[in-house]
């Protein structure tokens, strides 16, 4: 009998990661993976950004934590955190940032 073999649990997160990063890019884009950026509003290609980094599996994936971001900001300042915050705030309001906080934890 020939079992199929399950995918590991890196490689299904990794499908996940791509999966979402697509959809963050497509809701918050204005078409051809261009869109402005949260943190500094600038209009140009976007990546998938996240307010709380990655490694917290509470919210990785929750589309609260994370929006359009600019290379700029997401990698070469590592998320901008400060404008994102304050962004995050304008969107959803102090209340849904601090839960995102305390899922965090």
């Amino acid at each position: 009998m020939n079992r199929k073999r399950l995918p590991s649990l890196a490689r299904l997160t990794r499908k996940l990661d791509c999966v979402f990063s697509a959809y963050i890019r497509k809701r918050d884009g204005l078409g051809g993976g261009y869109g402005r950026c949260i943190s500094c509003g600038a209009y140009t290609k976007i990546q998938a950004g996240h307010f709380i980094k990655r490694q917290h599996r509470a919210v990785r994936w929750d589309e609260r934590n994370v929006a359009g971001q600019c290379v700029r900001c997401n990698k070469w300042l590592h998320g901008n955190d400060g404008a994102f915050c304050l962004a995050l705030i304008e969107r959803y309001g102090k209340a849904t940032v601090d839960e995102l906080m305390a899922l965090k934890r």
